[in-house]
């Protein structure tokens, strides 16, 4: 048995002593999008540093719970904050929580972030479906041994978002009148933002929107054969020729204003599966 599947394991055996709960649907909820797990009817909030080999956010915009329940009727579990490769963690502290969401019996993952818009027509406050995305954080999870039992050696990555899932969650946001748009989304190491330059380098390549998460979590929800849906919510506005100063205040801010949104869209996307 590989480390990784015996600290899978032992992190399973834990939560199993907390609560029964069999989740079919995976969350996670990104810079001030927190909310949603309090709409988790008879949940089980286990905090993240009483998880064995479980990571810990250290950042104040996330809550660090794993929370298990139902939400309209489905079995979910909800990460109530994610880890950053910025934080100093490596990949795969980053995206152990994706395995222990696999592991607990999930097939679909939902992840969620604040993403900055280099597109002209997506403003802040608008919440954006991946379509793809682009991996510039200069490292990989899967890097080194491969644990077969877990998934292949060498994932496609075609389709990594579903294609019925984005179909889904776009006609529940015209349903909800909600202002929804498609798009690539890339990701960098941060935790810097992005200068001008790279910013028009970014767009240039094809990107919508950038942030600093995500796909390392999608990477390996793909290697662990999971369907994935990604939503953004765009926080500040990157166009180069027009950019001004932003601060992280800012940006949680935004993130929260359009959270109500985004918990309904997600709401609506998990009874309907």
């Amino acid at each position: 048995m590989s480390e990784l599947r015996n600290n899978i394991n032992e992190a399973i055996g834990y939560i199993r002593s907390q609560t029964n709960i069999n989740p079919k649907i995976g969350v996670i909820l990104g810079t001030g999008l927190g909310a949603l797990a309090n709409q988790v009817e008879n949940s089980v909030k286990i905090p993240y540093e009483s998880i064995p080999h479980f990571p810990i956010s250290t950042l104040e915009a996330h809550a660090g719970n794993l929370v298990l329940g139902a939400i309209n009727g489905k079995n979910v579990v909800v990460m109530q904050g994610r880890m950053h490769y910025y934080e100093g963690y490596d990949m795969k502290a980053v995206t152990f929580p994706v395995r222990v969401i696999k592991a607990l019996g999930a097939k679909i993952l939902i992840v969620s972030n604040a993403a900055g818009s280099m597109n002209e027509f997506i403003d802040p406050g608008h919440i954006m479906i991946i379509t793809d995305h682009i991996n510039l954080m200069g490292d990989n999870p899967l890097i080194g041994t491969n644990d077969d039992s877990l998934g292949p050696r060498y994932p496609d990555m075609f389709d990594a978002y579903s294609p019925d899932l984005i179909d889904l969650a776009f006609k529940i946001a015209m349903d909800e009148k909600i202002i929804i748009h498609k798009g690539v989304f890339v990701a960098v190491a941060g935790p810097n933002l992005e200068t001008p330059a790279e910013y028009r380098f970014l767009r240039y390549m094809g990107a919508d929107a950038v942030g600093m998460s995500t796909v390392p979590e999608v990477i390996v929800a793909v290697h662990s054969s999971m369907k994935v849906l990604g939503l953004s919510c765009i926080t500040d506005k990157c166009t180069p020729d027009v950019l001004k100063t932003s601060n992280i205040k800012e940006i949680v801010q935004v993130a929260k204003n359009a959270e109500p949104k985004l918990t309904r869209l997600v709401s609506e996307i998990i009874r309907q599966i």
